[in-house]
């Protein structure tokens, strides 16, 4: 290592790696290399002369060099730089008809590949030939390099397997005194997608799909409307077998108590003959057998009476008739019709009801509903019980009431009172038999009416049946 002032002031170095100065002045060091003509980059120890005339000798391994300070000059020329090479896969490329390149890639504004052509590499170079391993170089691929790449001297660079899409490919370079072209150049690169990347096979795609689920749609509505046509003529032939066995089972009931009714109504006759009879010694045994009989004869005869009234409204066959009536008489008579049913249990009957009410109903329906709830709250009353009955009016509804200190009843039997399916055949209090029939008949005669019946009911202590139904003005 040698060290020496040349006449600027500027100090002079040799080191094993070249030789250089340093103007502290402008604090600016510069290294020469064998790359800039010294003879090697080794020097020899003190192996450094400065003349009369300022010019330097430096002794080296090889030889000398004589450096005039005074002559040495800093290259401002901005260079130019082109990209002088493209390369597919190693390969280069020449401009041809068939080629990749329809000109020179120094030309070359834009290139478009397939996502098939996966390795690409670009060759660039500084147009400054001053010191040309002295050049340095930057390059990025924009959309896919965060920032500028520097590769030192090295003038060239590879990709691999970039995604479909566009780039563009940019480089700058500098000269042997780091003046760089901040400019540089670059080249438009469009990777075209696979077909089955394209907008257009996306859109097919699309297309399709949605003309799929449009289809397998519209099939399965097609087949819900053959499928509902086919349950519609099933439950169509269903309700007409169903029909027609009710309308059989009706007739049959009905001819079956029609053919009871008469033979009844003669034993009734005679039993009432036997038990009216004074010749019978009262208290005896004959006198309790008739009238056992003719009690019964009558409670069979009304549950005749209700399944023919059932047969024939499930047929059709009655027909509401409204009239004007006063409730109030008709209340009294149903009272007299069971008045004998009560005194077997010594029960009283008792009405609270409103005097001279005037409905607009039909008078049978009204009276087998009236019977029906009495003789019920009769037979699930205690000996010595009491069953009241009520009726009110207001200006819009007639609510009528029939009420028991019976037994009562569970809330379960309550909510089944009225359904048809419920099997709710419940002996009474004198283990009277019943079908549950007549609450039936009941609820649909007062629905005639524009209606509705309920029960309110504690167990121990009674039960109470109201129904209600609107004021019809003539």
């Amino acid at each position: 290592m040698a060290i020496t002032l040349d006449n600027s002031g500027v100090i002079w170095v040799t080191t094993n790696n070249g030789a250089g100065y340093f103007d502290h002045k402008r604090g600016k060091f510069k290294n020469f290399t064998k790359d800039d003509g010294l003879q090697s980059n080794e020097f020899s120890e003190r192996g450094i002369l400065k003349t009369t005339k300022g010019e330097l000798f430096m002794g080296g391994t090889r030889g000398f060099n004589i450096v005039f300070p005074d002559r040495i000059t800093e290259n401002k020329t901005i260079p130019e730089i082109v990209i002088t090479d493209f390369k597919l896969f190693n390969n280069s490329l020449k401009p041809g008809k068939n080629s990749l390149l329809k000109q020179n890639i120094s030309e070359s504004k834009s290139l478009t590949l397939t996502h098939k052509q996966s390795v690409i590499t670009f060759s660039f170079a500084v147009m400054d030939f001053s010191v040309p391993k002295k050049n340095q170089y930057a390059y990025m691929m924009e959309n896919f390099d965060k920032d500028w790449i520097f590769s030192g001297n090295r003038g060239e660079v590879s990709y691999t397997n970039l995604d479909p899409g566009n780039y563009v490919f940019r480089v700058r370079g500098s000269n042997n005194d780091g003046v760089w072209n901040e400019t540089g150049t670059s080249i438009k690169i469009t990777i075209l997608p696979p077909w089955w990347n394209t907008w257009w096979f996306r859109l097919i795609m699309i297309v399709s799909l949605v003309l799929l689920i449009t289809s397998i749609f519209l099939i399965r509505i097609r087949q819900l409307k053959i499928q509902k046509i086919l349950l519609e003529k099933t439950v169509e032939h269903k309700t007409l077998e169903l029909k027609e066995l009710n309308a059989s089972k009706d007739k049959f009931f009905s001819i079956i108590a029609h053919d009871l009714k008469n033979p009844f109504s003669t034993i009734i006759g005679f039993a009432e003959m036997l038990d009216e009879d004074k010749s019978l010694e009262p208290g005896g045994k004959p006198k309790e057998y008739a009238h056992m009989i003719h009690s019964s004869a009558v409670r069979t005869f009304r549950l005749l009476e209700n399944l023919l009234e059932w047969a024939a409204s499930q047929r059709g066959n009655i027909t509401f008739n409204p009239a004007k009536m006063n409730l109030s008489d008709l209340i009294k008579e149903e009272i007299h019709v069971l008045n004998d049913m009560a005194v077997e249990k010594n029960i009283e009957l008792k009405d609270t009801s409103q005097d001279d009410i005037i409905v607009y109903a039909d008078i049978n329906m009204l009276k087998t509903v009236l019977r029906n709830l009495i003789s019920n709250a009769i037979k699930f009353t205690h000996r010595n019980g009491k069953v009241e009955i009520s009726a009110v009016q207001s200006e819009v509804n007639t609510e009528i009431s029939v009420s028991d200190n019976g037994i009562g009843m569970k809330n379960e039997t309550l909510l089944k009172l009225f359904m048809i399916d419920a099997n709710l055949s419940t002996r009474g209090t004198a283990d009277e038999k019943g079908t549950g029939l007549g609450l039936l008949l009941c609820k649909e005669f007062v629905e005639k009416h524009g209606g509705k019946i309920w029960a309110e009911s504690e167990i121990g202590k009674g039960s109470s049946f109201k129904f209600v139904f609107p004021v019809r003005v003539i």
